[in-house]
C-alpha cells in the first residue's frame, strides 16, 4: 500500500474484491470513503497520512468489509428473486389463462387426433405449475422469515442454500411448464389455416417465454453472485 494515498488504496482493494457486482462495487467504495474522509478530517492528529492510517485501522480489513456487504447483498438479492419468482408465475398464468379464454370465446376445438396426448401434456403443465407457485411462495416466505445476521454464519448459508434450491426449482418446473404449453399450443393450431386469431396465441405464448427466461436469467445471476460472495469468504 502505497503511503501517498492510504484511503486510496484501500478503497481499491474492496472494489476489486466486489468486482464481480459492479453497482455494488461502486456503492460501496463511495460509502466506505465518505466515511474514512470524514473520519480522517476530524482527526484531531494533524499528520494526514497518520490521520487516514487510524481511520482506515478503526474501520477494518478491507476483505472483511467487502465479504460483509457481500452477505448482505447476497440476501437482499436472494428475497428479491424469490419475489420476482412470484411476479413472474402470475404473469405466466395470466398469459395462460387468457389463451384458454381465447378459445373458449372463439369455439377454436383442439383436433381429434391430439386430444389423448394433450391430456398428457396437459396434466404434465398443471402439476409443474402449481408445484412452481409452492415452491416459489415457499423459498421467498422461507427467506424473507430468516433475519439477516450482523455476521455470516454457517446456519445462514444453510438457510440461503436452501432459498436458493427452493427458487430454482420453481425456476425448472415453471420451465417445463412453458414447454408443456407450447405443446399444447402447437395442438391447438395445427391443421389450421394461418389467420389472424393465432395471434392471441402466439403473444401469449411469448410473454410465457419471455417471463421464464426473465426468471431464468435471475436465479443464475443469484447463483454466480453466491459462489462470487463464497469465494471472497474462503480467501
Amino acid at each position: 500500500m502505497q503511503e501517498a494515498g492510504l484511503i486510496s488504496d484501500y478503497l481499491e482493494s474492496i472494489a476489486d474484491a466486489l468486482s464481480f457486482d459492479r453497482s455494488l462495487s461502486r456503492r460501496v467504495r463511495q460509502e466506505v470513503e465518505d466515511h474514512l474522509r470524514e473520519a480522517a478530517a476530524a482527526d484531531p492528529i494533524g499528520d494526514r497520512l497518520e490521520a487516514e492510517r487510524r481511520a482506515i485501522a478503526s474501520f477494518g480489513a478491507s476483505h472483511a468489509i467487502a465479504a460483509q456487504f457481500a452477505i448482505v447483498s447476497l440476501a437482499k438479492h436472494t428475497r428479491r428473486v424469490g419475489a420476482a419468482a412470484i411476479v413472474v408465475i402470475a404473469a405466466v398464468f395470466a398469459a395462460m389463462k387468457a389463451r384458454v379464454a381465447w378459445y373458449t370465446a372463439t369455439q377454436w376445438a383442439m383436433s381429434d387426433d391430439v386430444r389423448a396426448v394433450s391430456a398428457i401434456v396437459g396434466s404434465i403443465d398443471r402439476y409443474a405449475f402449481w408445484l412452481a407457485v409452492l415452491l416459489a411462495i415457499g423459498s421467498w416466505a422461507y427467506i424473507t422469515g430468516r433475519h439477516i445476521p450482523a455476521v455470516f454464519n454457517p446456519r445462514y448459508r444453510q438457510q440461503l442454500r436452501r432459498s436458493f434450491l427452493l427458487c430454482a426449482a420453481a425456476g425448472g418446473l415453471l420451465v417445463v411448464s412453458v414447454i408443456s404449453d407450447g405443446a399444447l399450443t402447437a395442438f391447438r393450431l395445427s391443421g389450421a389455416e394461418v389467420c389472424a386469431g393465432f395471434i392471441v396465441p402466439l403473444v401469449s405464448m411469448t410473454i410465457e417465454i419471455v417471463c421464464a427466461g426473465v426468471l431464468v436469467f435471475q436465479i443464475r445471476a443469484m447463483l454466480r453472485r453466491a459462489t462470487s460472495t463464497a469465494a471472497l469468504l474462503k480467501t
